[in-house]
């Protein structure tokens, strides 16, 4: 036992005494000229010392020196690509027996990292790494001794096991595009730098880039080749968090197993923070491959997922989805994705687009679904209550005095304009396609339309679908670099079936047939009360094979022929409706209204030509239609109206759109009437002849009698 005391004691005396003699005999300056030369030799850069190098003790035994830079090739901001305060490093002492410098890890205070790629693309890290032979190059020690004579002992050689800076800086600069990124505290730990070997990396940072405030640490491993092509990395774990404007990740991380030019490589992402009121939780995962010349980056298996949260949507929580592929081109700035299928809850679309990055990000695509039900995507309260039909829609007909427009049952329309001051960040163009759409109730299919949006500015190129048995299509610009909001727009519809396209839009039944309008509008606005008030424009309306319904108009003429001749009308009642033929108008919009004089309507046994205007804004109507008796023998409701044939007979159409009113204009009807006066003179002649016999044939009987006519008819 008590040898091997003695023996670790003797070893301990005897490094003690290696090291005394060591630091005594081995001035630390020496090797000022080795490190500069390998650093020559190894980066091409010069390394300046203006400090001194001495000896430490202190946790292990090592070196430290003061105030050294490597210096950058001139042409720079900046003299210097990295320069500290102060470094130190650990030696081992076993190899400075065997003249070798065996360097632990150097620690950096206070050190500033400066990296400037000018407007050429040249850089001063461009040729920074290069290789000595066998991984270390040899050299002479300085002079020693008093008679100046070079050493002949065997060279000194060097290692260096790793790297830290801690509290350093750097500042970061490209000249080809102005940016500027400053770190503001960088911590870096390298392990043992050698050529084709992997070096483990840590750090940490914190900085600002044009307005983005970043702080992020990670780690991973990298090999460093004879260039970049033959560098490569493994293992990135990257998180942090960062703030640009009302945009904030509060925690964002990013894995790379393995990134190498020309190699694929396996990229995941996750993201947690809010824009604004807008709260998102995304996950994203690709593969990507940047090319040996760094223009192109290849992108496949690309998939996003996550949540988002907030009151400006549409629903409180939206879950999205995304899968793509397609390339990144460096030179243009432009992502192209193929293969696109985007969701959204129950919203799928699928096609390609392409994005240019520049001030307002260009976007185009040409995207297709299968349902688009756009009515399933608006806020609740935005959502319109059907009007029950049934109790408050039938028609009034009045065979007397109007009794007034009666009650428009809407309530007072909404006159905020909405904010569309978003549209002035859009470049976009595209198309898109859906089987099935579903708008403000109106299901349409086969639907394809073309839009444009340049920065307020949007455009429907195109539009066309096919709904409610017939086609629609159209084209029109909204200008929203105004406010209000200016539009025009032009839409034909061919072969429609208005009745469930008037209960859909305006919920009304009143007109039903094969319909076909072409139709011009303008306006300033789009608030519900400015689209109805500052509406200009002209709609051109067939109807063909169709029914008025709420109006029986034969039945109307029989209860007006036998008011006339004073007879009972007749109990029976027939269905309030008017078949007709053929319906045409043409219409004038503008200051809330839309006016027509040309109403013309061709039934079996009548016609019908009318004039009047419905308000926009109190959905009131104001009509009068001038009917006249054609056919008698045939037709729906002909027989019975033998006596009226020929003579045209006023109709008022009044009321509400959901509650129409229909009355005969007998004011009209007797005031000028040619044809009906010389009845009803007829008439009252054979009703005198049966009361009063030959008496009836007296002059002054008959003055009488013309006397009554006369005021009759005035």
């Amino acid at each position: 036992m008590k040898k091997i005391l003695y023996a670790v004691l003797g070893l301990a005396a005897a490094l003690l005494i290696a090291i005394t003699s060591l630091v005594t005999l081995v001035d630390p300056e020496q090797f000022k000229p080795l490190l500069m030369e390998q650093v020559k030799k190894n980066t091409g850069r010069e390394l300046v010392i203006d400090g001194p190098i001495s000896w430490t003790f202190w946790p292990s035994l090592g070196l430290s020196l003061e105030q050294a830079a490597l210096r950058n090739p001139a042409g720079f901001v900046e003299p210097d690509l990295v320069r500290f305060e102060r470094g130190q490093a650990s030696v081992a002492v076993l190899p400075l027996l065997s003249r070798r410098l065996q360097v632990g890890e150097v620690a950096l205070a206070g050190a500033h990292l400066f990296i400037q790629t000018r407007a050429d693309g040249s850089s001063n890290l461009t040729g920074l790494a290069r290789t000595g032979q066998d991984g270390g190059a040899s050299t002479k020690t300085p002079e020693q001794g008093d008679g100046g004579q070079a050493s002949a002992a065997e060279p000194w050689q060097l290692a260096v096991e790793g790297l830290s800076l801690t509290q350093a800086s750097a500042l970061v600069i490209d000249d080809r595009n102005g940016s500027r990124l400053q770190l503001t505290r960088l911590d870096l730990s390298l392990g043992e730098l050698k050529p084709d070997s992997w070096v483990p990396m840590t750090f940490s940072l914190n900085g600002e880039h044009q307005g983005l405030i970043l702080a992020a640490k990670g780690q991973t491993r990298f090999r460093l080749g004879r260039d970049l092509a033959s560098s490569e990395l493994e293992g990135l774990e990257l998180e942090g968090e960062l703030v640009r404007g009302d945009t904030r990740l509060d925690r964002f991380t990013l894995g790379a197993d393995r990134v190498k030019l020309g190699q694929w490589s396996q990229l995941g992402l996750s993201a947690q923070g809010r824009q604004g009121a807008l709260a998102f939780d995304l996950t994203a995962s690709l593969k990507g491959r940047l090319n040996e010349a760094q223009s192109l980056l290849d992108l496949t298996d690309v998939t996003l997922d996550g949540v988002l949260k907030g009151p400006a949507l549409p629903r409180p929580e939206i879950t999205v989805s995304l899968g793509a592929e397609g390339q990144w081109a460096m030179t243009s700035r432009t992502l192209s994705l193929s293969r696109v299928a985007l969701g959204a809850d129950e919203l799928r679309l699928a096609g390609s687009a392409s994005m240019i990055m520049k001030a307002i990000p260009g976007i185009s695509f040409d995207l297709a679904a299968e349902r688009l039900d756009l009515d399933a995507w608006r806020p609740a309260a935005a959502k319109a209550t059907p009007v029950a039909k049934g109790a408050g829609s039938e028609p009034v007909v009045d065979m007397g005095a109007s009794k007034g427009a009666g009650s428009t049952g809407t309530a007072p329309a909404r006159a905020a304009e909405p904010d569309l001051g978003w549209l002035k960040g859009l470049d976009l163009a595209g198309r898109l396609k859906a089987d099935t759409l579903i708008a403000d109730g109106v299901k349409a299919e086969q639907v394809d339309l073309a839009l444009a949006a340049d920065a307020g500015l949007v455009t429907l190129k195109g539009f066309s679908a096919r709904l409610f048995g017939g086609s629609a299509q159209g084209e029109g610009v909204i200008d929203a670099r105004q406010q209000p909001a200016t539009f025009k727009v032009h839409k034909q519809i061919v072969g429609v079936d208005l009745q469930p396209l008037l209960q859909t839009l305006a919920q009304t039944d009143l007109l039903a047939g094969r319909g076909s309008a072409d139709i011009r509008l303008s306006g300033r606005g789009l608030s519900s009360h400015a689209l109805r008030s500052q509406l200009a424009g002209t709609l051109d309306l067939k109807v063909e094979d169709g029914a008025l319904h709420g109006i029986n108009l034969p039945q109307m003429l029989r209860e007006a022929r036998a008011t006339l001749k004073g007879e009972q009308a007749s109990e029976a009642k027939e269905v309030r409706k008017t078949d007709f033929s053929a319906l045409t108008a043409h219409f004038r919009i503008g200051q809330g209204k839309a006016s027509s004089d040309d109403i013309r309507l061709q039934a079996p046994a009548l016609r019908v030509e009318g004039k009047g205007s419905t308000a926009l804004v109190p959905e009131t109507l104001d009509f009068l239609m001038a009917t006249t008796v054609v056919e008698t023998s045939k037709g729906q409701g002909g027989k019975g109206l033998e006596d009226l044939k020929g003579i045209t007979i006023p109709v008022i159409i009044g009321g509400h759109w959901r509650q129409p009113s229909y009355r005969l204009d007998v004011k009209g009807l007797l005031a000028d009437n040619q044809l009906l006066e010389e009845k009803a003179r007829k008439e009252a002649e054979r009703g005198l002849k049966k009361l009063l016999g030959d008496k009836a044939d007296d002059e002054q009987i008959k003055g009488v009698a013309d006397q009554l006519l006369k005021g009759l008819f005035k």
